[in-house]
Formats: C-alpha cells, sequence, structure tokens
C-alpha cells in the first residue's frame, strides 16, 4: 500500500508558548523570542508580525533589533516549550498510532493502511487534528499531506498559517516544479546561493535537466537533487524515535576571559543537560563541547565514555576536561569566549542500573535520584552544586 503521511507543524510554537505563560504578551503583535533586545544571543522564533519585517529564528538579536525595533523581546523556558510539546503529542497519538515527534514543535504520522477510512482525501482527518490541537492545547498547527516525508513538510510549510494542504501520490512533481531550490530540505542559503549562480534557482529547471547535464553544473550532488526534484523521499516512520542530541549553549552579554567562570556555566549547562537525558529516560555516550570565539570561529571537543551514562557526576568532570584545553586555546590566541555549549550525542535508551557496577557509580546514581526528587518537587535550580549556589547568594546581595 502506497504511504500517507501527515506533517503537523505548530504556528510560532515558541512565541505562542511564551504568550500562553505570559498573558501580557498577548495582544504583541511584533515579538520576538531568544533573548533580552540587548544580549548577543539569536533569534529563537518570532511572530508573524515581525517576521513580515525581516526577522528569521538564527538571526542575531542585535540584527532582529535593527530590522524591528519596535518589537518587545523576551526569553522563554524550555520547561514551558517541553511541557506544550507533550500536550500536542497526546493529542496526536489519539489520532494516529505512529507518531514520530521530529522536533518540539512538529510531528509525523503514518496513515498507511488507512483508504477504507478515507478513501479519496486525509484533509477531514487533518482538520479534526487542527482542531483538536488547538481546543487541548490553544495552540494552532498547519499541516501537510503527502507521499513520503519530504513532499508532506513542504506541503505544511506551503499552508502556514493554520493551513491544511494534500499532495497526493502522482501529484508531486506538479507540486515541486512552482517551487525555488531552496525550499528544499538539505539545500542551506550558502548552496542555494551557488546553485543560483550557475543558473539554477528553480525546482522545474531541475526537473527539465538530464542527470549528466545537473552533473555538470551541481557536481556529486546532481542525483540526490534530481530524486528530490521528482519528489521521491523517506517514507519509514519510528514511533517515539530517539531524541538525536540533547544540548543546552549560552551566549554570554560580554565576551568572556575568565576560565573559572566559564567552569562555573559550563557545570550548570552540565547538569541540566544530565537532567534531561534521565527524564527522557536516555544516555550518552558521546559529551561535545562547542566554544565560539569574539570572531565567531568556532570550535567542538568531544569525548565518548566507555558506557553509555546520564551521571551528574561522571559528565561534569569530562566536560570540564575539555573545556580546559579549549579555553586556553582562545585565551592564548588573544580573544575572549562569546558562546559556549555542550550536547550529549549518540544516545541510548537506558538500560537498569548494572548490579555488578563499581561502589562509585553505584553512589552517582543515587545521587542523581536524589537530585531528581528535588528538583522535580522545587524546581531546578533548588539544588545546583555549591560553588554555583554561592554565587548566586553573592549576586542576590549585591
Amino acid at each position: 500500500m502506497p504511504a500517507r503521511i501527515l506533517h503537523v507543524d505548530l504556528d510560532a510554537f515558541f512565541v505562542e508558548v511564551c504568550r500562553q505563560r505570559q498573558p501580557e504578551l498577548r495582544s504583541v503583535e511584533l515579538l520576538i523570542v531568544g533573548g533580552r533586545r540587548e544580549s548577543r544571543g539569536v533569534v529563537q522564533s518570532a511572530s508573524y508580525g515581525a517576521r513580515a519585517h525581516g526577522v528569521r529564528a538564527g538571526m542575531p538579536i542585535a540584527e532582529a533589533a535593527r530590522r524591528c525595533p519596535g518589537a518587545t523581546f523576551v526569553k522563554g523556558r524550555f520547561a514551558d516549550y517541553r511541557e506544550a510539546s507533550r500536550g500536542v503529542r497526546e493529542v496526536l497519538r489519539n489520532h494516529s498510532p505512529v507518531v514520530a515527534m521530529a522536533s518540539l514543535d512538529e510531528a509525523y504520522l503514518d496513515y498507511a493502511g488507512t483508504e477504507r477510512l478515507w478513501p479519496v482525501s486525509l484533509l477531514p482527518e487533518a482538520e479534526a487534528i487542527r482542531d483538536g490541537v488547538r481546543s487541548a492545547t490553544g495552540l494552532d498547527c498547519s499541516i501537510g499531506i503527502g507521499p513520503n516525508r519530504m513532499v508532506a513538510k513542504l506541503a505544511s510549510d506551503y499552508a502556514k498559517p493554520r493551513g491544511l494542504m494534500e499532495v497526493r501520490a502522482g501529484w508531486e512533481e506538479g507540486f515541486l516544479a512552482g517551487l525555488e531550490l531552496r525550499a528544499l530540505p538539505g539545500v542551506g542559503p550558502r548552496t542555494a546561493a551557488r546553485w543560483a549562480e550557475r543558473g539554477l534557482t528553480l525546482v522545474a529547471e531541475v526537473q527539465a535537466m538530464g542527470l549528466e547535464a545537473l552533473a555538470r553544473r551541481v557536481g556529486d550532488n546532481a542525483k540526490w537533487l534530481k530524486l528530490r526534484a521528482h519528489g521521491h523521499g523517506g517514507t519509514t516512520l519510528r514511533a517515539g524515535r530517539t531524541a538525536k542530541s540533547i544540548s543546552r549553549e549560552t551566549t554570554f552579554a560580554r565576551d568572556l576571559r575568565d576560565v573559572a567562570e566559564a567552569r562555573r556555566v559550563l557545570d550548570l549547562l552540565a547538569a541540566r543537560v544530565t537532567a534531561q537525558l534521565r527524564e527522557e529516560g536516555l544516555e550518552a555516550r558521546t559529551l561535545t563541547l562547542k566554544i565560539r570565539r569574539d570572531d565567531f570561529t568556532t570550535r567542538t571537543r568531544s569525548r565518548t565514555f566507555q558506557e553509555p551514562t546520564a551521571l551528574e557526576g561522571e559528565v561534569l568532570p569530562a566536560a570540564r576536561g575539555l573545556l580546559e584545553p579549549a579555553f586556553g586555546e582562545v585565551l592564548r590566541a588573544r580573544h575572549g569566549v562569546r558562546l559556549l555549549g555542550i550536547a550529549a550525542t549518540n544516545l541510548v535508551p537506558a538500560g537498569p542500573g548494572d548490579l555488578f557496577e563499581t561502589p562509585a557509580r553505584q553512589r552517582q546514581r543515587a545521587l542523581s535520584d536524589v537530585l531528581d526528587r528535588v528538583r522535580g518537587r522545587y524546581g531546578f535550580e533548588a539544588i545546583a552544586p555549591g560553588h554555583l549556589a554561592d554565587r548566586r547568594g553573592r549576586r542576590s546581595e549585591d
């Protein structure tokens, strides 16, 4: 049976969650989420009013402030986003047994074999999902329907905001022909600009070219691009699939040159990453440090553990071990640190505790259980490493 896939994409998700949690923002048309106006971070999301001024996710906040000087800037809470995303996921599970969350604000649903229920179109079902999400969570979404993941996602992009679009099997080429190449997943701005210099900007142009002629224009990407342009895409979904990574990062208001301060920040980021790993029942095989200098040069360093872990007592020392040489290189080059981040990757489902693990690891596991219980009851900030608590106390006294 042919695949039938729905892509559900929440409209301005981070903006709308902030509006729900902060009622004073509900009437603010120009709203940008990511940090304060004077911060040096990047835009996480923007309201549709702000997008009309050219503000986009990933743009430096300083640039967003220049483009949209009348906007209100806020920094949302990840815990709020995660809670809202879980509410949406519960609604989706009432409609399809296979719900693959691609991120906090988007999901794929598998409707293969549903021809008897919906013999012609899945639009009535998509409308029921959209209305159900709105009723249960207060959030709007757009839904695309297609014979594979790529087409379904492009259809939802085309339908925004709060729209529905169906591309049935056999319609793929006609739908894609009207799009620009930069709309295709995997085609970034630089790649699109490079291909535009070679005379390729539209999907229809790629559809009309033979593979050999296309290869002369784009090189080794020709076969992949040709398949994309004609509507080929993946159809396999895995319900509740494991996340690829869990990460935290922060951009400093001023370039950092104090290694002790960097260590304190890194400890807090690592604590948050390990807490989320345990909450989601995951462990990491690899830990990656990200450090960005004041000239925007970015470096990463990684360490692979002998055993997958989500224990703070194992992750924190590893994170510090990655930080020390990386921070030293920045200082020796006479630069400061603009951004610091950490990511847990190569994730696997957490297994039960090993009866034969070392006493030290058993103590670490017991300590992590205590941390999780305290934070679950009183909030994450209720308990932290001693040097972080001292620092918070000093700030409150200043």
